[in-house]
C-alpha cells in the first residue's frame, strides 16, 4: 500500500516537472520572438492548469504555481537572471498571476475529481442494472446462486462463496478450501434472512462503490431466491390441485362408465338364476354372449386405468422382446372381433414376417383401444380397416373407420385426457376418455409417433410408427 502511493507521488511529480519544462521552453521561445511578458505569463498559467489536470491534484498545480512564478522573475523580469524585482508593476502581475494560478487550479482539480467521480457513479449505476436484469432470466437454485458468484468475480475480482441457512448449502461445493473471508454481506428476502455471501482477500479493493456492487448481489440474490421459492410453491400447489382434479374426473367418469356394465351383468345373471329353467338354449347362450362382452369391456376399462396410473406416475416400464407384428395383431383383433358385430372388417399385414422390438402386451393395448375406439363411433353397418406397413426404419399401423370422423370440437386436443367425442368431456357415451391418452404414452415411451386424420371419402385414420431397431 505505502509502495503504491509512493509510486502514485512519483508520477505526479514527473507529470509536474515535465509540464513545467515545457511552459518554460514555449516561454522563452516567446520571449525570443518578441512577445510581451504579459502573454508569456499566459503560457504558465496554462501550465498550471494543465498540470492540475494530468494529476487530478490541486496541490501539484499550487507547486506549478510557484515554480512557474519563479521562473518568470529569473528569466523574464529586470534585471534578467536573478531573483530580484526592481518595478512595482512585476510584483503586481506576480502576484495576480500567483493568485490566479492558485484559483484556477484549485478548481480545475476539483472539476477533474468531479468528472472522475461522475464517470466512477456511471460505471456503477451500468453495473447494479446488469446484476439487477442478471437475475431475471435465470431459474433453479444453483443457477442463480452461481450468477451472483460470477457477478462477484466479474466486477470486483474477488473469489466468493455463497452459504443458505434454509438448507445448509454452500456454492460453489468445492469452498471448503477458502481462508476466512474479509468481507460478509448477508442475504435479505421478504422471508428473512436465507444466508451469506463471502467474498475474500477483498482489502485492498472495496472501497463504497464495490461495498454497494456487493450489497446489491447479495440484495438480487436474495429477490431471485425468494422468486423461485414463490415459483416452486406455486407449482406444486398446482400440481396439487391438477392432481386432485384428475382424480375427482377418474372416479367420476369410472362410477358413472361401471353402472352400464354392473347393471347389465346384475340383470343377466339375476334373469338365468330366476328363470334358467324356462329360458331356451339360444336365450341361454345369449345372455352368457353379453355377460362376456360386459366382463371384457370392464377387463379392458381395469386395464386402461392402470395404464394411466403407471403414467401419471412415470412408472410405465416397458419390457421389450422382438415381437412378430402379426401374432400382436392376431391377439388385440381376438379381444374384440365380438364387437365388431355387421362391420366389415379388413385386415391386412405385410407379407413377409416382421419382427418389432416392443412391449407386446402394451402394443396389443394400443390397438384394442384404437379398434374399440373405431367401433365406438360407427355404424354397425361401416366399415374397419387395420393395416400395418413395413418401411425401412418404422413399421406403421393404420386403424381406419368410415363414421363420422373427428369432431371439430376436440380436434385439437384428440388425445388428451378424459375427451370424448359428444361433448368434450366425459360423463358422456360409454367411455371414459382415455384409451386415446394412453395410446400416445406407449407409443411416444417405444419411440413412437401417433396422429389421427381424415379418411376419404368419410371417417378417421388413427395411425402411429414403432422403430424396427433399438
Amino acid at each position: 500500500m505505502i509502495a503504491a502511493s509512493q509510486q502514485k507521488t512519483l508520477t505526479c511529480a514527473l507529470k509536474t516537472l515535465l509540464v513545467f519544462i515545457i511552459a518554460t521552453l514555449v516561454s522563452l521561445g516567446m520571449s525570443y520572438l518578441g512577445i510581451s511578458k504579459e502573454s508569456i505569463i499566459m503560457v504558465y498559467l496554462l501550465g498550471v492548469l494543465f498540470s492540475s489536470t494530468v494529476t487530478s491534484s490541486f496541490v501539484w498545480g499550487i507547486f506549478n504555481s510557484f515554480a512557474s512564478l519563479l521562473a518568470f522573475n529569473y528569466f523574464f523580469t529586470e534585471p534578467r537572471f536573478t531573483f530580484v524585482m526592481y518595478h512595482t508593476t512585476d510584483i503586481i502581475l506576480l502576484a495576480f498571476f500567483l493568485i490566479t494560478a492558485i484559483v484556477s487550479g484549485t478548481m480545475t482539480s476539483r472539476l477533474q475529481k468531479q468528472i472522475l467521480i461522475a464517470e466512477k457513479n456511471e460505471r456503477t449505476s451500468m453495473i447494479l442494472y446488469q446484476i439487477a436484469a442478471g437475475f431475471l432470466l435465470v431459474s433453479g437454485e444453483k443457477n442463480i446462486v452461481m450468477r451472483s458468484l460470477s457477478f462477484i468475480e466479474e466486477f470486483l475480482g474477488c473469489a466468493s462463496v455463497v452459504k443458505l441457512d434454509r438448507n445448509g448449502v454452500i456454492y460453489p461445493e468445492a469452498a471448503n478450501g477458502y481462508r476466512i473471508p474479509s468481507h460478509t454481506f448477508p442475504i435479505q428476502s421478504a422471508a428473512g434472512n436465507l444466508g451469506v455471501i463471502q467474498i475474500f482477500n477483498a482489502e485492498e479493493i472495496m472501497d463504497k462503490q464495490n461495498e454497494l456492487i456487493a450489497s446489491s448481489v447479495a440484495t438480487q440474490l436474495g429477490i431471485a431466491l425468494d422468486r423461485e421459492n414463490l415459483y416452486n410453491e406455486q407449482e406444486n400447489i398446482k400440481l396439487a390441485m391438477e392432481r386432485e382434479q384428475l382424480r375427482a374426473t377418474l372416479l367420476r367418469s369410472v362410477a358413472h362408465d361401471l353402472r352400464s356394465p354392473l347393471t347389465a351383468l346384475l340383470g343377466a345373471g339375476n334373469l338365468l338364476a330366476d328363470n334358467y329353467e324356462k329360458l331356451t338354449d339360444e336365450e341361454r347362450k345369449k345372455l352368457a354372449l353379453d355377460l362376456s362382452e360386459e366382463i371384457l369391456w370392464l377387463t379392458n376399462l381395469v386395464e386402461n386405468i392402470l395404464n394411466m396410473t403407471r403414467i401419471n406416475e412415470s412408472k410405465l416400464v416397458l419390457k421389450k422382446n422382438g415381437e412378430i407384428i402379426d401374432d400382436v395383431v392376431s391377439e388385440a383383433i381376438s379381444h374384440v372381433e365380438r364387437h365388431i358385430k355387421g362391420r366389415k372388417f379388413n385386415v391386412h399385414l405385410p407379407e413377409k414376417v416382421v419382427m418389432v422390438p416392443m412391449d407386446g402386451k402394451l402394443i396389443v393395448q394400443v390397438l384394442i383401444n384404437l379398434l374399440e375406439n373405431a367401433i365406438r363411433h360407427t355404424p354397425p353397418d361401416s366399415e374397419i380397416a387395420l393395416e400395418v406397413f413395413e418401411g425401412r426404419k418404422v413399421i406403421k399401423v393404420v386403424v381406419s373407420d368410415t363414421g363420422n370422423g373427428i369432431d371439430s370440437n376436440i380436434k385439437d386436443k384428440l388425445f388428451d385426457k378424459f375427451v370424448t367425442l359428444d361433448q368434450g368431456v366425459t360423463d358422456g357415451k360409454r367411455g371414459i376418455g382415455l384409451g386415446l391418452t394412453i395410446c400416445k404414452a406407449i407409443v411416444e415411451a417405444h419411440g413412437g409417433n401417433i396422429c389421427a386424420e381424415a379418411n376419404w371419402p368419410k371417417g378417421t385414420r388413427l395411425m402411429f410408427t414403432l422403430p424396427l431397431e433399438e
